[in-house]
This record gives C-alpha cells, structure tokens and sequence, in this order.
C-alpha cells in the first residue's frame, strides 16, 4: 500500500490513479466532507454534545480508503480488459488470414498452367500473368505473384519491378524444404525497398524434381489498417500495433506515433496492464502472442495495445448503459454473485455506521432536554443534527460511488460481449470469404475446364477430376465435399469417397440453377443456410461458381463447395466465448450465429441447436449493416450480459459483390438468476429521516417529542420519559406467555429489560419485523423499564402543546396506547401520516409489566400474567 493525497492506495494504482477522473471526484468530494467531520469534531469536543462521533469518522475514513480503492481497481480492470481484448484480437485475427495463406501457396504451387510454363523454357509470360491477374482479383489479399526458375531467374510476375533474378535464400528454403510451405518477413532483392509477408512453395514435375519457385506477397499493411480500424471508434485513443518477437514494430495503426520499423524495450513485450513511457509520453500496455489457429502458430509476432494515460480511464458507461431497461440493470447491479463479498459489504457497513451515528445524535438530543442551559441545549442539538446531516451525505456519496462502480462492473462486461461478438462475427466475414474465392478461383481449373467442355465425359476424365478434388479437398479441410457437375447439374466427381454415389445424379439444389447462370469468372452463388442432403441433411452454407469453356465462350458446368459449417462455426463461437480471468471459458457463457429472425445457424448453447429459434428482442433485430450493440436480456430465468454485432463483410465480399446475407452474432455472459435477486440483493437506501430539529407552533410551553418510525407509522414517546436509544445486539428471545408480543430480552445497566414487539401490539397480527434494528428504552414512574423495537430512529422536533391534539375522548374504556396526535406535523413525503404520541404507562397497563427501581440488583422482569 502507498499513500496518495491522504488516503492509503494499492500499489497498482500508484502513479495512475489521478487519470482516474471518477475516482478523483469522488475524492475531493469525500476529502471535503472530511473537513467537515473534523470541524464538527471540534466543535463537539468544546461543547461536549458529540463525545461518541470519533468512532464514525474514522469509520467513514477507513471506509473512504476501501471504497477509492475499489473504485480505482475496477477502473483499473476495465481499462486493461479492453486494451487485452483489442491487442488479441488485432494478432488473433492476422493468424487465421495467414493461416489461409499456407494453403493458398500449396494449392497454387501445384497449378498445372505454372508447372507447363516453367516446363516450356521458351513460353511467353503473357497467359501466366493473366492468370495471376484472375488469382489476386479473387484474393485480394496479394500484391504481387513471382514464379522463379530453379536457378532464380524471375520467369512471370503480376506486377513490374526492375529485377530480373533474386539470389534470395527464400529460393533455396523454398526449393528443399520438407514443410508444407515458407513463411518469410523481410526485405527481397525482387520486391521494392522495405520489409514484405512472403509465403512461397517449390513448383515440382511429376517426379518430384523442384522446376521453380512460387511466391506470393501478401498485402500486410493494408490487411493491419484494415483490422485496426475495426477495433478502434471514433474519439478513441488507442494506439494497436504489431510486433516481432524482438520488439520491432511490424504494423501500426499511426505511423507518426509509432512508426513501422521502431524498435521498443523488450519490456513490452511482456506487457500486462503496467504503465510504460514511449516517447515521452507514459501509457497503459498490454502485449498478447496469438492462438495457435488450427495448429499454425502464426509468424511468432504480438498484439500491443497502448491507451495513453490521460483518456485510458475516460468513463463510457452513459453509452453503454442508456439503452439498457433500468429495472434489469438494477437488478444486476445489486446481484449478490456478481460482485465480492468485500464489495458488496462496503454499502452495508456504511448504513451500519450511519445507524450508529444517527443513534448516537437521538440520544444526544435526548440528553439535551435535561441541560441545564437553554441556549447551550440549543446550540448542541444543531451540531448534533448538522453531525447526523453530515453522516448522510458521506453515506449518499457512498451509495452513488457504489452504484457508480457497480454500473462500471457491468458496462464493463457489456463492452466485452461487444467485443467477443464483433470477433466472431469478423472472423465468419473473413472465412466466407475465403469460400467465395476458392470456388471461383477452382472453377478456372484447366482441366475441369477442358473434361466439361467435352461431353459426355469418360470415365478417365471423371477419375482425374476426382484426384484433384481430393487433392484441394485435403490442402483445404474447411469443406465436408467437393463436387464437379456439368451444365446439366449432373454430378461428375467429387473429392469425398463417401459420396461416391453422387456420381452421375443430377442436383436439384435452387443454387444450381444460379450458378449456371453466372456471366463472368469473378461471379459466385451460395445456397441458403438450410439442411442439405449434400450435408447429411443438416443446415450449412454451400458456395459454387461455374466452370466455362477453355476459350470462354459459354458455361460448361459448375463446381459446388460444400463448407463444414458445424465444427466451423462451432470452433469460432468457441474462440469467442467470454472468458474468466484465467483465461478459459466463462461458466455459464454462450455464443450463437443467428439470422436477424432469429434462425439459428451455430450455437455452443445445446438450448439453441442449428435450425432452432433464439427470441431477439427488438434492440438486436433492428441493428444496421456492420452495427453493435449490448443489452441485459433475461432468459431462462436468468440475466445475462448480451453482445451483439451483425456482419459487415470483409474486401468486396457482401459489400461490393451483390451478395447480402445478414448475420448476427451473439456473444452472453451470466449475471446470475433473477431469482437470486430477492431483498438482500436490491436493498435502497434508507429515506433521510433525521431532518433538521423542527418546533411546531408558537406556544412557550414547549414539549419535545423522541419520534421513530414502525413501518409507515410515525410515532414518538415525550423525550421525558426516553432513557437512550441502543442497537439489538444480544437481544434473547422469550418463550411461553405473551411472547408474541415480546421480541426479547436485554442486559440494559445492570437489568434484565423486556424488548416489545411494539408494531405487533399496535397492529396485532401483524408479520414480525424483519429490519426493526433500533431498541428506544423507556422509563416510567421514573424506573429503567422497557425496550421498545422500532425501525427507524425519526427527529426530535419541539412541539407547543396547544398544538397536540388529545385523543383519550376517542379511547373505550382508556384502552388506547396513542395519548395525542401533533397537528399539521406528518412525515417527510407522506401527506396523510400524522405524528402519534404514545403513552409510555399505558404500554405498561397493556401488557401488565412490572418496572423495577434503576437502583435494583439484576433480576428478570417480565411481563405479568
């Protein structure tokens, strides 16, 4: 612990803590109340009225260090949660673009055309680059395709550059490697000046004997601009970046704060919500390495995220909140399982020191009706009541501050649901569109191309077009089947053994008919996400593009790629699911792909399996293209925290392609079951019930009247005959007799008191109380007698007793306990409810009690029989 500004802190928030402008308020606020709390202490201790407040203004300073400390972690963790969430998601998302790339060098490093060309020492480069030119239209993630010879002569490129050969040892890894492809970041002799993302692969003959080299360069700034910006909204402050395993900066989101090619301290590298300085400027860090996607690791580079510390504690929870029904959110801010033990106390200790404060000024104003100076009396009971005054609004900063952290808690889980929403629903963008491309891209097969165009096809030629659906089939596991038909619809091959039986049906999918009758080669369909016979009749997503002649001239057939949509989809809800602190899962938690019907497509909740219905609320099914959004929705008879982002698409695929198919995706966490939300867990806040001493009328023959509230009743006892108001610790329960009535017994200075249940013989039948926490003992014919258990301790007032109106004429038999009604006196906020005096002897008469002398030794009174 440190100290700042007078109040002892954790040591995560040192140096941090005054960015926190919400924390800070509420420290100026408490620090002035504190001045007033020593003011008033002062005062107390010249005129001796408030010997007993010491105790609750070091309670309330104890109480003042717990709460900034909790409002300034949570702070804390709610910054650094989201600096967390965008630096994995920034890597996360690169991983699984490049994971795409190591199949795409396979696949194209295989192509037939490259391998012919290089074969024929002598062709003409004109037809290769074409072909290039239709491979990057469709993925447009490559700048630049470059096929080497064996001995680095540059033999076909997409784009001009001056070099006409590399000696590049990319070439040789390339040529002798036994993975699957090379990965390489760097400067190339063959590229312009700079560092480029390179995949490349060796081009072999039928024997195995390498012929060149493939490589392909991928478009990394522009993918990491592209990546940034969707993580970052307007006004936001956050500078992402992604790193080498050295700490140089590969990709940034701000090349003047941070420019490609910095070299930051290995510090950062380790990054974890602590406070760097770069520049002169001092942030809140955190580096994440990638998940491995699939079993591919990644180049190895990091996600930073830095939020400079003057806005990483700026407050969004209005915007979050707004929309959120208020009822719900009350109800989850004060559920008993969201937050600790230790937070979830401070509210309950402020109400228990403010209870023992406002006992503590009732029976000061108690004393004070028998001070022998009038004008001292006078002048401590205002200090005594400016005290209990003082204690509520330190008790009111407390319950917003509560409320405030609270809100903060849960503004903080909503913003995560956003996040985990919007990473599944990038990632479902991003992979589909992989699918558009493959389809298009293998519908310009050569071979598939030629076996079509030349009907009816033979058997030799369906055999081969089958080798090669396999082929592609085993580089790109995403697809449960690949099927070639011609221009009939009739099935010619497929590259899952298993569907064998397909060969020679005719497809009677709507999908097909769309598909032959695309007019270009960057044209594709896709099915409806509806079960399929193709699919083991349950629902996915099937892509198709069709399959021209050799010279273009007419639509051959088609190739249908049927996408895997269960593990799929299953395994990027399963990425997004909301985690705990150590990183896995959460309990409880759920993501789902749904329709803006609801229809649901994949779900890791069994309650909402595929082709099932998940009830949207009008929040979600009115979100816009590319829109997000959080609610607090029940469901099942529990509250859940509900991210929602609906696709915006990703390059030109449904956003320039015509294509349009809104998903949503959802991202739930638990905040614990509505019926876990009873009394305890939405206590409010005691109405102020120690107003200002108050005199009624103008008399000179005063009375002063000791009020306290039972319920909604507003009564009070002459201040005569009230000894003190004490608290209900080891109060001893009675049996037998009118036990009924007495709430128990007391040690009270030496006797044993009876405690009465007074509201149940003022109402009788009446429920027992459940927060009667005061006892007012009496005293009568001047002996210590009874407790009387009460609510609430109300004000003092001075009443003339012209204007207390008797009421024994209305009493039969003088049976009524109430001796007089204060007219025009009712309670704060209640028109109708007067204040009743009741007469301490006629409580006596009523239940028969016997009231030993003060002086008496210790013996049991009870009431009599």
């Amino acid at each position: 612990m440190t100290i700042y500004k007078g109040i002892e802190i954790d040591e995560t928030l040192n140096g941090i803590i005054r960015h926190m402008q919400g924390v800070e308020d509420y420290r100026e606020v408490l620090g002035k109340l504190q001045v007033t709390w020593d003011t008033l202490g002062l005062l107390g201790q010249l005129t001796g009225a408030a010997t007993e407040m010491a105790g609750t203004r070091e309670a309330f300073q104890q109480l003042t260090g717990d709460l900034l400390n909790h409002l300034g972690r949570e702070t804390r963790h709610k910054a650094v949660a989201d600096l967390r969430a965008k630096a994995q998601t920034s890597i996360d998302i690169l991983v699984r673009n490049l994971f795409e790339r190591t199949a795409d060098i396979g696949f194209l490093s295989a192509d037939d055309d490259i391998r012919e060309f290089l074969l024929a020492s002598d062709a003409p480069a004109d037809a290769l680059q074409a072909r290039f030119r239709e491979y990057v239209d469709k993925y447009t993630v490559y700048s630049d395709i470059v096929l080497f010879a064996a001995d680095g002569s540059i033999r076909a490129r997409l784009t001009e550059h001056p070099a006409s050969a590399s000696r590049h040892p990319l070439i040789d890894e390339a040529c002798s490697t036994s993975a699957c492809y090379v990965e390489y970041f760097g400067p190339a002799d063959f590229l312009p000046p700079g560092k480029h993302l390179l995949y490349a692969y060796r081009v072999e003959n039928a024997e195995g004997r390498c012929l060149g080299v493939l490589a392909l360069v991928f478009r990394l700034e522009d993918e990491m601009q592209g990546i940034f910006a969707n993580l970052l909204n307007d006004g936001d402050f956050t500078l992402l970046a992604t790193l080498d395993a050295s700490g140089l900066v590969v990709a940034s989101a701000s090349v003047i704060q941070l420019p490609v090619g910095t070299r930051l301290d290995r510090q950062l590298l380790t990054a974890g919500g602590e406070v760097i300085r770069l520049a002169g400027r001092e942030y809140l860090a955190f580096t994440c390495a990638a998940h491995a996607y699939q079993g591919y690791p990644g180049p190895g580079w990091l996600g930073l995220a830095l939020a400079p510390l003057e806005f990483a504690f700026e407050r969004n929870e209005t915007r979050l909140l707004q929309h959120i029904n208020r009822q719900a959110l009350d109800a989850v801010t004060h559920h008993p399982t969201l937050f600790s033990d230790e937070l979830r106390m401070i509210p309950e200790q402020a109400e228990g020191i403010q209870e023992d404060l406002n006992r503590s000024v009732w029976n000061g104003s108690v004393r004070q009706v028998e001070a022998s100076s009038q004008g001292n009396a006078a002048f401590a009971k205002t200090l005594l009541w400016e005290i209990s005054n003082t204690g509520r609004k330190t008790q009111a900063i407390f319950e917003q501050s509560i409320g405030n952290l609270h809100e903060t808690v849960v503004a903080a889980l909503l913003e995560n649901g956003i996040s985990r929403a919007a990473f599944a629903i990038d990632v479902m963008d991003r992979n589909l569109y992989e699918r558009a491309n493959d389809c298009r891209w293998w519908a310009l097969n050569a071979t598939f191309r030629r076996v079509l165009a030349h009907a009816p096809v033979s058997p030799e030629d369906a055999v081969r077009c089958g080798e090669i659906l396999r082929y592609i089939n085993g580089l790109y596991t995403v697809y449960s089947n690949l099927i070639l038909f011609n221009a009939q619809g009739q099935v010619i091959a497929v590259s899952n053994p298993d569907s064998d039986g397909l060969r020679g049906t005719r497809l009677s999918e709507e999908w097909v008919g769309r598909c032959l009758a695309i007019g270009s080669s960057q044209g594709y369909v896709f099915s409806q996400f509806v079960p399929s016979p193709l699919y083991d009749n349950q629902p996915t997503y099937i892509y198709s593009a069709a399959v021209r002649a050799p010279d273009g001239s007419k639509v051959v057939g088609g190739i249908g790629i049927v996408f895997d949509g269960q593990p799929q989809f299953s395994a990027m809800l399963h990425d997004a699911l909301p985690r705990d602190a150590a990183g896995d899962p959460a309990d409880g938690a759920f993501a789902l792909f749904v329709h803006r019907d609801g229809k649901v497509l994949a779900s890791t909740d069994v309650r909402y399996p595929a082709n099932s219905t998940f009830p949207l609320g009008e929040m979600q099914r009115k979100l816009g293209r590319g829109g997000r959004n959080s609610d607090i929705v029940a469901l099942d008879g529990s509250y859940y925290a509900l991210g929602t982002a609906q696709s915006a698409g990703y390059r030109e695929y449904k956003t320039s392609d015509g294509q349009v198919d809104d998903i949503l995706s959802l991202s739930a966490f638990p905040l614990g079951s509505i019926a876990g939300v009873g009394e305890d867990g939405q206590k409010k806040a005691k109405a102020s019930v120690q107003g200002r001493a108050r005199r009624v009328g103008t008399g000179n023959d005063v009375l002063e009247i000791a009020t306290f509230y039972i319920g909604r009743q507003w009564l009070g006892i002459p201040a005569g005959d009230v000894i003190e108001a004490i608290d209900t610790d080891d109060l001893t329960p009675v049996f037998g007799g009118k036990s009924d009535l007495i709430a128990g017994v007391k040690m009270y200075r030496g006797n044993l008191i009876s405690v009465l249940h007074l509201e149940r013989i003022l109402t009788p039948g009446a429920a027992m109380p459940e927060r009667a926490r005061q006892i007012v003992v009496v005293r009568t014919h001047g002996k210590t007698c009874l407790g009387l258990l009460v609510d609430e301790l109300g004000e003092i007032p001075e009443v003339a007793r012209e204007e207390i109106q008797p009421v024994s004429h209305m009493a039969a038999a003088g049976d009524a306990l109430t001796i007089g009604v204060v007219e025009g006196m009712r309670r704060a906020g209640d028109r109708h409810s007067m204040l009743s005096i009741l007469g301490v002897d006629r409580l006596c008469k009523r239940i028969g009690c016997r009231c030993p002398a003060e002086e008496s030794t210790p013996r049991l009174v009870l009431p009599m029989h």
